[in-house]
Parts: structure tokens; C-alpha cells; sequence
């Protein structure tokens, strides 16, 4: 019981910074300049460069330790599983993609 609390805390951390970018990011808006392109009031602080940043991290994360964890893990019960779950995921990933773009 105690490992599924510390579990669900510990899945609280990305709704919670969720929460606090919107609250710090709320007022960063696209506005029209005098030029009449599009700009982000915030400067290098907008939205998108900081989805794109934490995309950066995600990523380095899933090949730098939750890749080679899985394959050492594979060793001892079959590389089986470990390919099917990288070819699952990667199917997950472009559906969802593709879902998205509907």
C-alpha cells in the first residue's frame, strides 16, 4: 500500500508543474507587431520553447536511462518483450500523432 501512495505522489509532479508553467505562462500571447508578424510577448521564455525544451529532456531521458534499463532488464526474461514493447510504443506514438492530426 505505502509503495502505490509514494507511486501516485510521485505522478503528482507533472500535473503540478503543469499547473504552475500555466500560471506563470498564462499571459504570454501572440500579438501582432507594427511589421504584422505574429511575435510572442515573452520573449525566449514563450510556451513553445519551453514544450520544446522539456520534449529535449523527455527524450534524453527515454534513451539515456529508460532504454538501457529495459534491455538489461530483457536479458533475464527475453528480448522478446523488449522488441515488442519498443515496436508497440512506436505504433502508439504515430497513431497518436496521427489522431492528433485529424
Amino acid at each position: 500500500m505505502l509503495s502505490f501512495i509514494l507511486a501516485s505522489v510521485s505522478g503528482l509532479a507533472e500535473p503540478a508543474g503543469a499547473f504552475i508553467s500555466l500560471f506563470f505562462l498564462r499571459g504570454v500571447e501572440k500579438r501582432s507587431s507594427v511589421t504584422g508578424e505574429d511575435r510572442p510577448v515573452g520573449g525566449e521564455g514563450s510556451l513553445e520553447n519551453v514544450l520544446a525544451f522539456v520534449a529535449g529532456i523527455m527524450i534524453t531521458v527515454s534513451f539515456l536511462e529508460l532504454l538501457p534499463e529495459a534491455k538489461r532488464h530483457s536479458e533475464k526474461s527475453g528480448k522478446a518483450a523488449y522488441y515488442a514493447g519498443l515496436v508497440v510504443g512506436c505504433v502508439v506514438m504515430v497513431a497518436t500523432e496521427l489522431g492528433m492530426s485529424l
